[in-house]
């Protein structure tokens, strides 16, 4: 096919890829399972994810982004092209990519982003924040005058901002989301109950029994892992509530920071988002509770976006179309010899 575009969300936990008319066309999490010795991936997406904790010897399972930011240059190069090649095919014409990046990253992360998709396969890269992609994937609409205040909760950042006609006007990211949820849960049963368990038992236990609120009728969980002391499998009961009261001083710096950029926001744009809602995206947004925990604190209605964790990628893909209109805004196309790539 002539002339692909991407629209690409490379997250912490996931990498969504987008094509303009076709939608989502990749959606598999950021794992990568490589040959220790020569460094050559060996699965990429759902196969690593299921293949972490059970490595036979000589292959090893990583995330090569972690919080927003590229920790392995030459894992996560070979796990894009992976994926741009799944997408394109043998297609001879290299694509142009929008790709999503935290608000957060310096100049030295957004460059090593850039090489890393372009040595990947793409002609060109554009960089766009990921709360502006949420807001363009949640529905939007670029030219809306108003102002609407996005939360973005993805694996490794969340993304808080406020937009309005396309660009944002105040923005607050924070190092804070899933995997850190899924780390204290992890701290908390080793500490509480001595049984040591991997990342994707305690993930599935955040979005079993988490909560960002208390829950009015407590769930019940067993959590199976390896005993501290005896070295042997183990089981530990725990509650929804107590999983709560483990997480709260997370969820209460996600609260803070959300109040403190509201505080940082001109009236009138306040004006604007108390009309309206504030919309929730990212896939840790699906966790019980987590729209009310912030409309208490906001007083305001919170929603939901459809497919939150797919919104970034869709915005991605939004942002292809409109950059006529990003453009004003300093957004472009950055290539090859922009990052000095040999």
């Amino acid at each position: 096919m002539f002339g692909y575009d991407l629209g690409i969300d490379l997250g912490s936990s996931s990498i969504v890829i987008t094509v303009p008319g076709k939608g989502v066309v990749v959606n598999e999490p950021s794992y990568v399972a490589y040959d220790t010795e020569t460094e050559k991936i060996l699965y990429a997406g759902r196969r690593a994810y299921y293949l972490e904790g059970r490595e036979p010897d000589g292959v090893t399972v990583i995330q090569p982004i972690v919080n927003g930011a590229v920790t392995n240059y030459s894992i996560a190069q070979q796990m894009v092209k992976f994926f741009i090649d799944k997408v394109i095919g043998k297609s001879l014409f290299k694509p142009r990519v929008v790709a999503s990046i935290s608000a957060l990253s310096t100049d030295v992360e957004k460059r090593t982003l850039v090489s890393v998709i372009i040595t990947a396969g793409a002609r060109s890269v554009c960089l766009v924040e990921e709360a502006l992609c949420a807001a363009f994937g949640a529905g939007i609409d670029p030219l809306l005058p108003a102002g609407v205040f996005v939360i973005d909760i993805g694996g490794g950042t969340t993304d808080m901002a406020v937009v309005s006609q396309g660009t944002m006007n105040q923005v607050e990211t924070l190092r804070l989301a899933g995997n850190h949820f899924d780390d204290e849960i992890t701290k908390y049963l080793h500490n509480e109950y001595g049984i040591l368990i991997g990342k994707r038992t305690a993930e599935e236990v955040k979005k079993n029994i988490g909560g960002a609120v208390p829950r009015e009728e407590d769930v019940v969980m067993q959590v199976k892992g390896r005993d501290m002391v005896t070295g042997l499998p183990g089981i530990a009961e725990i509650t929804g509530n107590k999983l709560y009261a483990c997480l709260k001083p997370l969820f209460d710096q996600l609260s803070n920071s959300a109040i403190a950029l509201f505080e940082r926001t001109s009236p009138q744009l306040m004006a604007d988002i108390t009309s309206g809602e504030v919309i929730l995206t990212g896939g840790s947004s699906e966790l019980y509770g987590i729209d009310k925990m912030f409309s208490e604190a906001l007083n305001l209605d919170v929603t939901i976006a459809p497919r939150a964790e797919l919104c970034v990628a869709k915005g991605a893909m939004v942002a292809l179309n409109k950059m006529h209109l990003l453009d004003q805004y300093g957004y472009r196309f950055r290539t090859k010899q922009d990052v000095r790539i040999k």
